[in-house]
């Protein structure tokens, strides 16, 4: 009978899927190695947290028994249920199916059944017991199929719309092919499959919690017009008097439930180590009742289990802001929400604790590394519940839709919507190239969220969510090595926290902008979660190494790293080609390497933006020569070699003055350097400041030797200045030498000096060169056709290497 959803001014609320300590017929043989039950819940708790949180009935339905029902069944608000396991008898596919009302002797005929789905479910007609298909789309075996499916369409009048341990997806899809089930539908299958149909219509219906931790109880339902008694509910049941309501499960809801079954195990065994203060809200964290605590004998007091009260005792001591944000929590209405709240507040703050002890930035002895060590894995330890969760939970969205496609059709080409990507960077809110870049890609997103689905995910001091931006509050920070700045550190986000930014952005691809520790996030999170991952090239680290340490080994171990992250990329973005050949030194196979450029925004740079006020900044006299460098103060940059090649250059040509624009660890070193010459630190300069800095210059002068792009050379050509690169590095693809600049060989002071001597005695020459430098720079493609390009190539990612690369080097022509 097909019945229409209802609307009901006054309803009647159940959770129809929930389990008790009874569900010990587990299909997981990992459960029943251990010997645990999937639920340690009590039937009586279990009654008591439904009704507390707005159920008018409860039910149980635990696996193939009713013995948990049948505990609580003396109040008149109870209807036994249970959870029925039964296989298509042709080729032995479970399934699970739910049912209500059941007696004993009823279940001793049901349970003989189980073997042979149709029998069971003409034998539950028969008897009017109302029943369900219980989360359609989960596959129990191994094999669940669209004709599968459209066999339980023919055989259930009810299937569980909406069920609180499965991802929306799923509940949605079921949904989709439940209502697709016409009356003309239903006798084409009934034709086919050789099954009388139990119903005219599309099934009704239901909702469940389907928990097994008593934390998500009654946070998915079912609603009826309003009933009375139990045989009115059951009632509103057969007649398909149903609406599904509450919520749809995650990926987090499902780490909790197995990651608590495993903790209530645990102190089942004893949790005697707990201070007083402590049980019983560690008991009321987890939902479970702990034992009383014996008397710890002598040899008991180096129980591992200590370790569990220090942590809770620390957490409840030692960091205000969390325990005030697990306070407010638990003041609370108890729902299912409050309950996951309070326990991802808990684990988050261990997790924090336990990455800090391992990353102090303190100096580390080798009696230490121990500790250390233990500290990463008990980190390692606390994040794995959440990374497999999210992980089945993914493959879960994929057979969904594998299914959706079977039973309407695969998506055309134009209705599949663009990849969603979560970018992650280890710079954002820096003066660097990569960081400027990473700013301009949010501002290009949060233009147009749905047709450019990119979240841009970096660490900083405190969390913050702006558009397609997610700064996560770093939990430790890390010194650059060998940089020499102690104001420069990286952050590392808990992971937790960049699962869940991951995991709240539906990435499809991880793309790691940089290689630092939320780069190495990303691949470890792509890894778990089977996604592609793919990596951006800004930087030559064994360059860096070498020119900041000097150290050749040093250099080495800077290659090594930097091939082995890289070598895990499935494409690797470089902004030029000459940036790229390190790595392909190392053995990395060019074919995984694309082109991804940069723009530079016209209407910010350009010459109009010459300021008197800014030219008396830069440099004093009317007739000066003013050659200008814009970046960090890092040996690495070249610094040395342009305060030796200016100084001699002044000593011909007087009228030069250097600019220099930015801040770092080597400035105290170059102003020594520079002492006695015509030069001025103007410090680090952005948006319309810089803009007046390139256009009042007259040269524009980059000697880094390890530039994978150099964006300020853009900029600088933008704004009609004439640059000077050098001959290594991707800042000479941005220079045709005599026609938009000058490339001079890295590294020589004779031959720079010479340049600069020749540019500050030709103004003709430093006008043409800054004119072609300028129509070349706007002539490339800006940064939203850059975007745009970057985009459209992750459609091709996860297809064959040929294609992938002939669709972005065709992005890579037009930019």
């Amino acid at each position: 009978m097909s019945v229409p959803p209802f609307v009901a001014s006054a309803e009647t609320r159940v959770d129809l899927h929930l389990h008790s300590r009874a569900s010990t017929d587990t299909g997981s043989w990992f459960l029943s190695q251990a010997l645990m039950p999937e639920s340690f819940t009590e039937p009586d708790d279990a009654y008591r947290t439904a009704k507390r949180r707005g159920m008018d009935f409860v039910t149980l339905t635990d696996h193939n028994t009713i013995s948990g029902a049948l505990e609580i069944a003396h109040h008149s608000d109870v209807v036994v249920g249970v959870e029925i396991t039964a296989t298509f008898p042709d080729d032995g596919v479970p399934v699970h199916v739910l049912a209500w009302g059941v007696d004993e002797s009823a279940w001793d005929e049901l349970s003989r059944l189980r073997p042979n789905l149709y029998e069971l479910v003409d034998d539950l007609c028969a008897r009017g017991v109302p029943h369900a298909l219980a989360h359609p789309l989960h596959r129990v075996g191994d094999r669940l199929t669209a004709d599968h499916l459209e066999r339980c369409l023919l055989l259930f009048t009810l299937w569980e719309g909406r069920n609180g341990a499965r991802p929306e997806s799923g509940n949605t899809i079921a949904e989709r092919i439940a209502r697709s089930a016409t009356p003309e539908y239903l006798a084409k299958l009934a034709d086919k499959h050789g099954l009388a149909p139990r119903g005219d219509g599309p099934p009704a219906l239901t909702g469940g919690s389907d928990d097994h931790a008593l934390l998500g109880a009654a946070s998915t339902w079912t609603c009826v017009p309003r009933a009375r008694t139990a045989a009115e509910l059951l009632g509103n049941l057969r007649a398909g008097r149903v609406e599904p309501g509450g919520q749809h499960g995650s990926a987090q809801t499902l780490a909790h439930a197995v990651g608590s079954l495993a903790v209530k195990g645990y102190v089942n065994g004893g949790a005697h180590e707990l201070p007083a203060n402590l049980r019983d809200g560690f008991a009321e964290l987890i939902m479970h009742r702990i034992p009383a605590a014996p008397v710890v004998s002598p040899d008991r007091r180096d129980d591992p289990r200590r370790g569990l009260a220090t942590g809770l005792a620390g957490f409840a001591m030692s960091d205000p802001r969390r325990a005030l944000a697990f306070h407010r929590i638990t003041r609370r209405p108890d729902s299912a929400d409050r309950s996951h709240a309070r326990l991802r507040t808990v684990v988050g703050w261990l997790h924090d604790q336990a990455l800090a002890t391992a990353l102090d930035p303190r100096g580390m002895s080798v009696g230490e590394l121990q500790g250390r060590i233990g500290a990463f894995l008990a980190a390692g330890a606390l994040v794995a519940p959440y990374a497999l969760a999210s992980r089945y939970v993914r493959g879960e969205h994929q057979h969904a839709e594998q299914i959706e496609a079977e039973f309407f059709g695969a998506p055309t080409p134009t209705d599949i919507p663009p990849r969603r990507v979560a970018m992650l960077t280890d710079t954002y809110d820096e003066l660097n190239g990569v960081a400027g870049t990473m700013r301009r890609l949010v501002d290009y997103t949060g233009a147009d969220p749905i047709r450019r689905p990119i979240t841009v995910i970096t660490a900083g001091d405190r969390a913050l969510t702006s558009g397609p931006l997610r700064r996560l509050r770093s939990a430790a920070t890390v010194p650059v090595p060998a940089y020499g700045d102690a104001g420069w550190n990286l952050g590392v986000p808990s992971l937790l926290d960049v699962l869940d930014a991951v995991e709240e952005s539906r990435a499809q691809i991880i793309h790691a902008a940089t290689p630092g520790p939320i780069g190495l996030a990303g691949l470890l999170i792509a890894r778990v979660l089977g996604l592609p991952f793919v990596a951006t090239h800004h930087t030559e680290f064994a360059d860096y190494a070498q020119a900041l340490t000097s150290d050749r080994l040093a250099a080495s171990v800077a290659r090594s790293a930097s091939s082995w992250f890289y070598s895990h990329a499935e494409r690797i973005y470089l902004p030029t080609r000459a940036s790229g050949a390190g790595l392909l030194r190392e053995g990395i196979d060019p074919t995984r390497t694309f082109i991804f450029g940069r723009g530079v925004d016209t209407e910010l740079f350009g010459p109009t933006r010459r300021s008197w006020t800014m030219r008396q900044r830069l440099a004093a006299g009317r007739n000066a020569v003013v050659v200008l460098y814009v970046g960090r103060l890092s040996r690495e940059k070249g610094l040395d070699t342009l305060a030796a090649a200016f100084r001699r250059a002044s000593e011909t040509c007087p009228q030069l003055r250097l600019a220099i624009v930015g801040d770092g660890p080597h400035r105290d070193a170059l102003a020594g350097q520079l002492a006695g010459t015509a030069h001025r630190f103007l410090g680090p300069l952005s948006a319309a400041p810089l803009a007046a800095a390139y256009a009042s210059a007259d040269v524009f002068c980059l000697p880094s030797a390890t530039e994978t792009f150099g964006q300020v050379v853009l900029e600088a050509a933008t704004s009609g200045l004439a640059p000077i690169v050098t001959d290594t590095g991707g800042a000479q693809d941005q220079v045709e030498h005599g026609v938009t600049g000058l490339v001079t060989r890295a590294g020589d002071v004779e031959e720079l000096a010479r340049e600069l001597v020749r540019l500050a005695s030709e103004p003709g020459l430093r006008a043409a060169l800054g004119q072609r430098a300028r129509a070349a720079a706007i002539a490339r493609a800006g940064w939203t056709e850059v975007f745009d390009g970057l985009l459209a190539s992750y459609n091709s990612v996860g297809s064959t290497v040929a294609a992938a690369h002939a669709a972005v080097d065709t992005t890579a022509a037009a930019a």
